[in-house]
């Protein structure tokens, strides 16, 4: 098991102890989570200037590969982990793992499309970092969840 320690720091304690958010098994059914404060902030030197991908079109090829199995079967069969791992924490790691996928490497018919160490360290990594973050928080609102995460990782080929 990997513990994820980075977060020490409870980040739902601002809001009142009967929220929503403060509830346990609604955290533990998002898949990761994303750090804005991370993100640099938007400044005016950012915006692109010239030709540009429209945005419709760009949310209408996310929109359909929502529908494509395949990349949910390439990532099925990449990883592997221990079989008493926690359902919600593997099922969102791959669902994680998949919408990464589609982002970064939208080329990929197969696992022989894919780079592996790209894939580990882009999105296998990132979502063990998204989904470490929701096991922390959820450990510092009830011991009854464990900070560990399964040893997920690339299966030997």
């Amino acid at each position: 098991p990997v513990e994820h320690q980075k977060e020490r720091q409870f980040f739902f304690e601002s809001f009142d102890v009967d929220h929503p958010l403060r509830e346990s098994a609604l955290i533990d059914r998002f898949h990761g989570f994303i750090k804005g404060w991370e993100l640099p902030k938007v400044k005016e030197g950012m915006k692109a200037s010239g030709y540009a991908l429209n945005v419709e079109y760009f949310t209408e090829i996310l929109h359909a590969l929502r529908k494509e199995p395949l990349y949910r079967a390439i990532v099925d069969e990449l990883l592997e982990y221990p079989k008493e791992s926690y359902v919600r924490d593997i099922e969102a790691i791959k669902r994680l793992c998949t919408a990464l996928m589609k982002l970064l490497f939208p080329h990929v018919s197969s696992k022989n499309d894919l780079n592996l160490e790209e894939f580990e360290k882009y999105c296998l990594d990132l979502a063990l970092e998204m989904r470490g973050t929701i096991k922390a928080q959820l450990n510092m609102m009830d011991k009854e969840y464990s900070p560990y995460l399964p040893e997920v990782k690339i299966k030997e080929i």
